[in-house]
């Protein structure tokens, strides 16, 4: 890093992460530079993170390897923590910032040739100089589909240890498969029933450490429900008007798709 690289950085409002969780300056993941003195000796890395509005400057997320003078009376939060109690529209920055880190540290060496990587900016990539190999953020790409029959929805609980919830089903594309056909796979391996007219709504990036979640509604066709053991621990039909437990819309795509549908059946039952 140049010196007049170093001043650039030190002129950007910091994202900064410990251990993989957030530090937050009250409620907010933005912390302005002028605070601290010192700092690079705590930086294991460092990665520009712009902002979604044209207007703003870019910030600088860091991972630390030690908490500075500064921030020891700082508990680190959990980056999905934050998620559930700030909402998406807050934790958008933070998140870009913990998957864009995440990248640096899974590509510090090259997978061809076993050298370390090297930043380049600011075209956001990870160079090996010797076998000149570039590697950029990795976004991998996922289905999330609400199976509907009518005026009742089919959500699933994960076997996942904690997993209170009921929510859609989502699981990756794989290579070769559109999305709408990932959908159809998904829901066969997962519940047993097919579906059909399958249609996109919205998407949704999903840091967790690096999914772009792409939502759908489908059409129940056929099939009885059994549940795939070594991923969903239940799945059932509900009425809209009687839900279990559901993700917050606020929070997940997942949310906004059951939420939307069943407001949309029950205004056309009024």
């Amino acid at each position: 890093m140049t010196a007049d690289d170093h001043q650039n950085h030190t002129q950007h409002d910091l994202i900064l992460f410990y251990q993989g969780r957030l530090l937050l300056n009250g409620d907010s993941p933005v912390w302005p530079s002028a605070r601290f003195t010192g700092l690079e000796a705590f930086v294991m890395c460092r990665v520009h993170v712009t902002a979604l509005a044209s207007d703003q400057l870019p910030y600088d997320a860091l991972q630390l390897s030690h908490l500075p003078p500064e921030l020891d009376d700082i508990e680190p939060t959990p980056v999905r923590e934050f998620l559930v109690h700030q909402g998406f529209d807050a934790f958008i920055l933070a998140g870009r910032a913990s998957q864009l880190l995440n990248w640096f540290d899974s590509h510090r060496y090259c997978g061809r040739c076993g050298s370390p990587t090297h930043l380049v900016n600011p075209q956001r990539v990870l160079s090996c100089p010797q076998c000149e190999v570039d590697y950029y953020p990795r976004i991998n790409p996922c289905v999330i589909v609400l199976i509907t029959r009518g005026d009742q929805i089919l959500l699933a609980r994960s076997v996942r240890p904690g997993a209170t919830f009921f929510s859609c089903l989502a699981g990756f594309i794989e290579p070769g498969e559109s999305a709408e056909q990932a959908v159809a796979r998904e829901v066969l391996e997962e519940v047993g029933v097919e579906v059909d007219n399958i249609r996109y709504v919205k998407s949704q990036p999903w840091p967790f450490p690096s999914q772009l979640m792409l939502g759908f509604y489908a059409d129940y066709v056929s099939g009885d429900i059994v549940p795939e053991a070594a991923e969903i621990a239940e799945a059932h039909w509900y009425d809209v008007d009687k839900l279990p437990q559901i993700p917050s819309p606020a929070i997940s795509v997942a949310g906004q798709l059951i939420q939307e549908y069943c407001d949309a059946v029950i205004a056309s039952t009024d």
